[in-house]
């Protein structure tokens, strides 16, 4: 008999998934419960406001490099990890960590942090000139047709040598990042 009973339990639980299977309004419930549960937004905290005086000036060393013109973010950040940047003479080797550029002695690769505003620059790149920042073959580059005054600048973008046009050459590494990369879509004229 028992083996019956099981048969008959296994029958009916059988029956109830073929139901379930065969049923067209059960199956759209259980799609919709699923999408809505999915599509339900991860909830946030949201980050306290510091108190005053608690990050006064503070702000991450490789965001202080970029915009002093020493690279992407990105770029910085393998140069401190590489442990290349000094702080109050001290090599740094951590990522986030935080300075104050104002009262702190900062160096990269023993260049001194200079404290300077963001520099933009509109050139007009002559035919035979180059865009790069550094050539072991001493040709003409944009950068050299800047006087030195405005420090240490880079190009935004890049023409061919023996293109001519306009270029923006800057310290600013965050404003660098913003337009030279496809996937922000900037558009740009040739």
């Amino acid at each position: 008999m028992r083996k019956n009973t099981s048969q008959n339990n296994t029958a009916k639980s059988v029956k109830t998934i073929a139901t379930v299977k065969t049923n067209k309004t059960a199956k759209r419930v259980a799609r919709k419960t699923v999408k809505r549960v999915m599509k339900r937004p991860t909830k946030r905290t949201a980050k306290c406001p510091s108190t005053p005086g608690e990050d006064d000036g503070l702000q991450r060393l490789q965001k202080v490099l970029a915009a002093a013109g020493f690279g992407s973010r990105r770029h910085c950040e393998e140069l401190i990890t590489a442990g290349r940047v000094e702080v109050d003479r001290q090599t740094v080797v951590a990522l986030g960590t935080k300075v104050d550029p104002l009262k702190q002695r900062i160096q990269v690769d023993g260049e001194m942090l200079r404290r300077s505003k963001p520099v933009y620059v509109a050139l007009f790149k002559p035919k035979g000139v180059l865009c790069t920042n550094s050539d072991r073959q001493g040709r003409t580059r944009a950068v050299d047709l800047v006087p030195p005054e405005f420090g240490r600048l880079f190009t935004i973008g890049r023409l061919d040598q023996h293109s001519e046009g306009l270029l923006l050459l800057t310290n600013d590494g965050e404003l660098t990042e913003k337009l030279t990369p496809p996937k922000y879509g900037i558009p740009k004229i040739y």
